[in-house]
């Protein structure tokens, strides 16, 4: 007889939401994190996107450490000079809360103790080394050469999911599975932030950003989030554009971006309290292994969950909603006792009926989008030309807008030809 009905290996949103869920129904839950306390080695800052959290948390939004609610969005693309957004407020974020800025030192700490106060047994501070098989079936975890059994695993151990590849469960990730994110958390009054982003209250801004100053072959993202005394700032590289490049480093283009003469300003004054990096899941549905088999599952970005169309970024809502779909599999697998690769199937059908399959097949190819040289060079350059031809007094006569739109197009370093292929390809693949 095992030791656990399941055990969780990892206590991010994936791993908690999932102790959460089956402690709830009863079941006999070890949850095993490497850090201590939980989240303190996750990099801080992020938007928890819609309410995935009230099926295990009713009370969510009392129950969890939020920093804002989200009312603000922008999508930028920098340029050398320039600054060409789209600038989004709605008073219908007010009247739906679909997002909230979090600190994940403080969020996954708190999912960890509700898992705990559901009746999971929390261990940190442990380092699973690999899953325990028997005649092909897992078993449990093994840890420094002790076993500790259990009916099913989850592995929900995040974007590097280093037991699952050492564990023969998945093949080891590459360049077009992640990219590499560095974060910064830089500390500001609450009135500064609400000045500078002309926010009230507890409203909340989250912005990405296109870094289409960069010199060579690489290519980045950035993000930045209003917290309520912080702000959380980052850029995610492409790993296989970094290693093309060969000469520029992760974090020679994340001072670049705190130093753009558009962004800087809104940092001004601030004070560095967190400088961290990190693997970010990019590669799609393509990247999504096989996430169930005898005796275990896998959820979260260790499963490759997560989606980014450079308008928006998401990953803890899919963490959460992969790990509760895990939990109500092993609840119903116990129900039949029976925890083989045929009943643990259920998982993957939960998933396509929910939207973070559906999102990642309809969305395939989307990384051809957001790191793409029409993304990366002929747009935002298209976009600097025309609005400074159009905006720019030069006391001589006005040019009509479709002139400026094809002389803005030659300085892309694409033909017109290929500009209206790629765009056709980015519309249909977003």
């Amino acid at each position: 007889m095992s030791e656990f009905d399941a055990i969780v290996v990892g206590a991010g949103p994936a791993g908690s939401s999932a102790a959460i869920r089956m402690a709830n129904k009863k079941l006999n839950v070890l949850l095993v994190e490497r850090a201590d306390p939980p989240g303190s080695k996750n990099v801080s800052g992020g938007i928890l996107w819609g309410n995935a959290l009230a099926e295990i948390i009713p009370e969510w939004e009392k129950d969890i450490p939020l920093e804002r609610l989200i009312t603000h969005k922008g999508t930028t693309f920098l340029t050398k000079d320039s600054s060409i957004s789209i600038d989004f407020r709605s008073t219908k974020f007010l009247e739906n809360h679909s997002g909230y800025s979090v600190l994940r030192a403080r969020m996954d700490n708190a999912l960890a103790n509700s898992a705990r106060k559901a009746g999971a047994m929390v261990v940190t501070g442990v380092t699973v080394d690999r899953v325990a098989k028997e005649e092909g079936k897992v078993v449990g975890v093994e840890q420094d050469g002790e076993i500790i059994t259990s009916d099913a695993v989850i592995l929900a151990e995040g974007a590097n999911p280093r037991v699952a590849i050492d564990s023969g469960l998945r093949k080891p990730i590459g360049d077009q599975d992640v990219a590499i994110g560095v974060k910064q958390i830089i500390r500001l009054p609450e009135n500064t932030i609400n000045e500078r982003f002309n926010l009230k209250g507890s409203e909340g801004f989250a912005g990405e950003y296109v870094l289409s100053y960069l010199e060579g072959e690489a290519e980045a993202g950035g993000f930045l989030y209003t917290n309520k005394d912080t702000i959380s700032i980052g850029a995610v590289i492409s790993s296989s554009k970094l290693r093309e490049d060969g000469q520029t480093h992760s974090y020679d283009i994340m001072e670049s971006f705190v130093q753009h003469p558009h962004i800087a300003p809104l940092l001004e004054g601030g004070k560095l309290e967190e400088y961290s990096a990190h693997l970010v899941c990019e590669g799609g549905i393509d990247s999504v292994p096989r996430i169930y088999g005898d005796g275990y599952l896998i959820a979260g970005d260790a499963a490759g969950f997560s989606f980014s169309n450079g308008l928006m970024i998401q990953g803890m809502n899919y963490a959460i909603t992969s790990g509760i779909a895990a939990a109500d599999t092993v609840i119903e697998a116990k129900e039949r006792g029976n925890f083989s690769s045929d009943s643990l199937a259920s998982y993957e059908r939960k998933l396509e009926d929910s939207y973070v399959l559906k999102d990642l097949k309809n969305f395939r190819n989307i990384d051809k989008v957001t790191w793409s040289r029409v993304t990366h060079r002929a747009i935002p350059k298209i976009a600097e030309n025309l609005l400074y031809s159009m905006y720019h007094e030069t006391g001589r006569p006005k040019k009509h807008l479709m002139q400026m739109i094809l002389e803005s197009s030659r300085d892309s370093g694409m033909s017109k030809s290929q500009l209206i292929l790629e765009s056709y390809r980015m519309m249909r693949r977003m």
